[in-house]
């Protein structure tokens, strides 16, 4: 039998690569998955005076609803990315809303603090497997001209979510109170369950040659930090973190207790720290013509210390303001943009074979780095100004020292 040409044998290489190509999930839904962790992080935010008071103990216990969230998190970002290798995308997505909708249930009726932590700890379990879930997705079914597109369309949702939180939050709080919060967090839950079961296909087969068994996946982890600067990219990246998840839960004591506003000014903050992301990614574009990661991280720590340094100093003065305090958290969240990109392109770049489990380490330092932050800023009895200050200042110690004595190369 004659041989068939190569053009033939092309041909029907792309006929196999079409026919096994995985459906194309719908960018609404990828959206919709990638969003509902980032809003129920910090929409209940600025009901936590009203909580502490309602149930009768104090700010800083309330706020141990944000560090077991936190930790429920982090730890299951390093096991929802091999365990849907190995079952498939849409039974991972699918426990994954329904654990969020389950915990923000209980946070609905509960009545007590005790119940409140167990709901929050069971959404952290289950609020970060969409977005996990949704970038495993893209690189199942997207082409590779095609998925940059929509990862940015994705990443948009991704900041915007966690930043439209606090303004709905307050929004709500102000007038029905925090149950109602909770409410909203049980309704987005239900949506996405029910938008994952009925419209998000499965784009990647089970795969019973990936290995679930810890030592794999612990050599699979191990091997990152045989590079000298994964390390420090890290943990600046989660230090950065860290300054937006204890502004999440310090502010609205410090708007409420020290500035005497209501709750509905958290709304105010909240476009405040908005805009200071936004300045920070234009700096962020205008730098990188210009100077390396390391340098525009190095100069992002440097503002979130001055953004410290400045909410010590007016507190100090007594000159305590929104317009001094907001454009002081200001400074630091500029840092924020501009620590965030270097810091994960760093630590990322050595590791194209491994991205996904790379990803998931900055995910998992991200959040326990935020933890420990939270847990700081709850064992200072200071002033909320002064907590932030000292946390600030703090982290960006840290992250100074780390970038002097972790960075080996210039990238």
């Amino acid at each position: 039998m004659k041989k068939p040409y190569y053009k033939d044998i092309l041909q029907m290489n792309l006929l196999r690569s079409s026919l096994s190509r995985s459906p194309l999930p719908a960018i609404w839904i990828l959206v919709l998955m990638t969003s509902v962790g980032p809003f129920g992080d910090t929409e209940y935010t600025p009901s936590l005076p009203r909580i502490a008071d309602e149930l009768g103990v104090s700010y800083a216990a309330v706020q141990q609803s944000m560090t077991v969230y936190l930790i429920a998190f982090a730890m299951m970002q390093l096991v929802y990315g091999p365990l849907s290798d190995r079952v498939g995308r849409k039974p991972i997505a699918l426990g994954g809303a329904l654990l969020f909708t389950v915990g923000s249930y209980i946070c609905w009726i509960s009545t007590s603090l005790d119940f409140l932590l167990i709901g929050r700890f069971l959404q952290g379990l289950g609020s970060c497997a969409g977005a996990i879930i949704s970038s495993a997705a893209v690189r199942d079914s997207f082409d590779k001209d095609k998925i940059d597109l929509i990862y940015t369309k994705i990443n948009t949702a991704f900041a915007v979510a966690p930043a439209a939180g606090p303004i709905v939050g307050a929004l709500v709080d102000d007038h029905y109170g925090w149950h109602a919060n909770m409410l909203i967090l049980l309704i987005s839950g239900l949506l996405l369950l029910f938008s994952v079961l009925f419209f998000f296909p499965e784009t990647h087969n089970p795969d019973k040659n990936q290995h679930l068994q810890p030592k794999y996946i612990w050599k699979n982890y191990t091997t990152l930090f045989h590079e000298k600067n994964f390390l420090p990219a890290i943990l600046i990246n989660g230090i950065a973190i860290g300054v937006v998840y204890t502004s999440l839960t310090e502010g609205p004591a410090l708007i409420i207790k020290t500035l005497g506003l209501s709750s509905r000014w958290i709304a105010v903050v909240a476009m405040g720290i908005f805009l200071a992301f936004v300045i920070g990614s234009f700096i962020n574009m205008f730098l990188q013509k210009r100077l390396t990661s390391k340098s525009i991280v190095k100069i992002g720590l440097f503002f979130i210390l001055a953004g410290g340094v400045c909410l010590a100093a007016v507190g100090y003065i007594d000159y305590l303001h929104l317009d001094t305090v907001l454009g002081s958290i200001m400074l630091s969240f500029i840092g924020v943009a501009l620590i965030v990109p270097g810091s994960v392109a760093i630590a990322m770049r050595p590791f194209e074979k491994i991205a996904g489990a790379a990803s998931a380490m900055i995910g998992f330092s991200q959040m326990i780095i935020a933890a420990l932050a939270n847990v700081g800023v709850s064992l200072l009895h200071f002033e909320p100004v002064y907590s932030l200050a000292i946390i600030f200042a703090t982290l960006a110690f840290i992250g100074l020292f780390a970038h002097y004595l972790g960075f080996k190369t210039d990238r």
